[in-house]
């Protein structure tokens, strides 16, 4: 159970609309919808009645409702006492990070900015898209660095991009493909599969496959990309990565074509509207205008493919 979930659990409980809920939170209707039907499966019932248009609280709906009320306002009693023990002039930052996006590129860019602001403490958040909006409107977080296939969809949120980076496909010291300038997406149908259940590009790309008649032989999932890249280098399966991810030299990948994008762009993301600290507007500021060019020319420049 994640703090959002209740959160929108008790707006459309209290608005007993499922479109107005997901505007107040910030967030589009098919992400408030998926958190509670989670939630629902966790606590192992249905909390609205849903009948067409109308909604309305059921009974497990009305008994969890008070004690989710109560978590929700303790977690505000616990953010209110951290705020009043820091210092009025900290200079914290809560960054939050994309699971799927790599840190040696972003590693670099926060020594860079860490050089010119000694005073700041950036701490860095495990994300998922389905919460960002929340998380910076609430002022959770300041901001977060995110990847997008194709529209950015985020909505009122603020959004910079700051590089793109190629998909490629990961393989084992050895293997066939380290003998291909370019794999085609049909080569991937004829190996075992090692599946990244946090990938953006997850859902087209299986798509793709079932439209095509290519049939993956999945052998192995995991939310982990540290888990994924060791699993591809014991030689379980090849994956589709982003390239910045790979994080290790005992990884083979080559770039593929076909007709599904093989690339994503990476963005830094706040609230709209809302008026950041000073150090959080001077991370997004510098993040803006980082030479993120040089950074990975060089990460390519030490990069040796399998």
């Amino acid at each position: 159970m994640e703090f959002h979930q209740i959160r929108y659990f008790l707006m459309v409980a209290e608005n007993l609309n499922f479109t107005r809920a997901a505007k107040l939170c910030h967030v589009s209707q098919p992400a408030l919808t998926r958190a509670i039907q989670k939630l629902e499966g966790e606590l192992g019932g249905d909390l609205f009645n849903r009948d067409g248009r109308a909604v309305t609280l059921s009974p497990l709906g009305h008994l969890m409702r008070e004690h989710l009320q109560r978590i929700n306002e303790t977690q505000g009693m616990a953010r209110a006492a951290a705020k009043s023990f820091l210092d009025e002039n900290s200079t914290e930052l809560n960054v939050g990070v994309m699971c799927t996006i790599g840190p040696d590129v972003l590693s670099a860019f926060l020594n860079d900015f860490r050089s010119r602001h000694h005073d700041a403490l950036v701490i860095l958040h495990d994300i998922g898209p389905e919460a960002l909006p929340e998380l910076l409107f609430t002022g959770a977080l300041d901001c977060a660095f995110v990847a997008s296939h194709g529209a950015n969809g985020f909505g009122e949120l603020a959004v910079h991009e700051l590089f793109e980076e190629h998909m490629v496909v990961a393989f084992a010291g050895g293997h066939r493909f380290s003998a291909m300038e370019n794999i085609d997406l049909h080569e991937i149908a004829e190996e075992a599969y090692v599946d990244r259940l946090k990938c953006e590009m997850r859902q087209p790309f299986f798509e793709y496959m079932d439209r095509n008649n290519l049939n993956l032989r999945v052998v192995c999932s995991s939310q982990r990309e540290d888990w994924i890249q060791e699993l591809v280098i014991r030689g379980l399966g090849v994956s589709v990565m982003p390239r910045y991810s790979i994080t290790t030299g005992r990884l083979g990948w080559r770039q593929f074509s076909g007709p599904l994008s093989n690339s994503r762009k990476i963005l830094i993301a706040r609230a709209d509207g809302l008026e950041p600290s000073s150090t959080a507007d001077a991370f997004f500021t510098d993040a803006e205008v980082f030479q993120w060019d040089t950074t990975l020319a060089v990460f390519e420049e030490n990069a040796t493919p399998l």
